[in-house]
């Protein structure tokens, strides 16, 4: 990150400066007790360290869809164009249905048709029907009777030997066949006045039943051969031409709502804890500053990077900001409370060998001290200094333990 580079950077110019002004120091001829040296003194005091943290992000739509037909067909119609504004639920698209109109009208011709014998098995045969079957009964009854009467005259004769055998049997037969007939006409008369039995009337209506569920899957699938927006937004891309064949699934467009886009920045985990849900954060597009502001914290790091997602949302009424653009953020991060000093007043030959110059009644007095974290262009000082010390900060390279010592525009001290 670019506050590490820092770091790094200030330390070697630390060690770098540090180095020549020990060798000066070394060198530095005697210099007389009596001479006096201007420098600059603050008072040292406790204050809150700040870090400032750069972060980056691909900026993308707040909502996006792949859109895509839910039947296959060949396009007829693309009504959208890249950059179009659409609300939900508006035709973006439509296949050539005629295959499917035609399963539709097939579905409304079994529905009459089930709906029908439904309703003749439950209304029960008409009253030409009943009539037609007993007049049916009444017919074979006479046939019948007839037969019995042939029957027993033949069968004399043929005891008498009057009439062969053959005429004999087709007698028998005869009489068999018109009592079949009376049968069945009986059958036939009970069913048209008793009606259909029950299983038959169940039958019956499960396939009414299962036409009408045709019906409403072919008009489903019928309507499906139009593609409307999942959602309110702008055309990012158009991904099909008018004339190609699709099939289930095949995107045809990209819509996204670019009114608000958002970006996932990869906070380091250690800075998390200064990130707040509904806080505001500065975003930057090659200059252009904008405010975005934080909508979710993700609940577990990135597994690749070991950063955490944060959510972030720009505004973009005017759309001048663009999805697949690369956005950077800045936000101040307060630290601990410490005591930081300039990094040009701390001399140090590495290895922990550092230290500073305190005014103590008028002279410079050598201070070792124990460094830490750099902040910015300040060095945070773990021992050595308190409060109220009255620190050299300018002209340390050219003091002594000891020199006496006069403040810029001042007396010595």
């Amino acid at each position: 990150m670019n506050s590490k580079w820092l770091v790094s950077a200030l330390m070697a110019g630390l060690l770098t400066t540090t180095a020549c002004s020990g060798q000066e120091q070394a060198e530095a001829p005697a210099v007389s007790a009596a001479e006096v040296k201007k420098v600059e003194i603050t008072a040292v005091k406790k204050e809150q360290a700040t870090q400032v943290s750069e972060l980056s992000g691909t900026l993308q739509p707040l909502e996006e869809a792949l859109v895509s037909f839910e039947v296959g067909g060949r396009v007829v119609e693309l009504a959208k164009e890249e950059g179009d504004n659409v609300k939900a639920g508006e035709l973006l698209a439509r296949l050539d249905g005629s295959d499917y109109s035609l399963q539709v009208a097939s579905a409304n011709a079994s529905v009459q048709q089930t709906a029908a014998n439904l309703e003749k098995v439950n209304n029960g045969a008409r009253d030409q029907e009943v009539t037609q079957a007993r007049l049916q009964v009444e017919k074979a009854t006479i046939a019948y009777r007839k037969a019995q009467d042939d029957f027993k005259r033949i069968e004399r004769l043929y005891q008498e030997k009057a009439i062969s055998q053959s005429e004999y049997e087709n007698a028998q037969n005869y009489l068999a066949v018109a009592q079949k007939d009376l049968q069945n006409a009986q059958q036939a008369y009970s069913l048209v006045t008793q009606g259909a039995r029950a299983e038959d009337r169940e039958l019956t209506r499960a396939s009414y039943n299962q036409a009408m569920i045709s019906k409403e899957l072919a008009a489903s699938t019928l309507a499906k051969t139009q593609l409307r927006a999942p959602i309110s937004g702008t055309i990012i891309a158009k991904l099909s031409s008018t004339g190609s064949l699709v099939g289930v699934g095949t995107p045809v467009y990209r819509v996204g709502n670019i009114d608000t886009l958002k970006v996932v920045l990869p906070v380091p985990d250690r800075e998390i804890f200064a990130w707040k849900e509904g806080e505001t954060v500065a975003m930057d597009l090659y200059g252009q500053k904008r405010d975005g502001k934080v909508v979710k914290i993700y609940p577990a790091t990135n597994q690749g990077t070991g950063t955490i997602g944060v959510e972030v949302h720009v505004a973009n009424p005017r759309h001048d900001w663009f999805a697949g653009q690369v956005v950077k953020a800045r936000k101040t991060i307060q630290g601990k409370e410490g005591i930081f000093v300039p990094v040009e007043a701390v001399i140090s030959r590495g290895q922990g060998d550092a230290h500073v110059f305190v005014n103590v009644g008028g002279k410079a007095v050598k201070t070792a001290v124990s460094i830490g974290a750099i902040n910015g262009n300040r060095l945070e000082i773990l021992s050595g200094l308190k409060e109220g010390d009255q620190l050299i900060v300018k002209g340390v390279d050219r003091l002594f333990d000891g020199d006496p010592i006069e403040a810029a525009g001042g007396q010595p001290q």
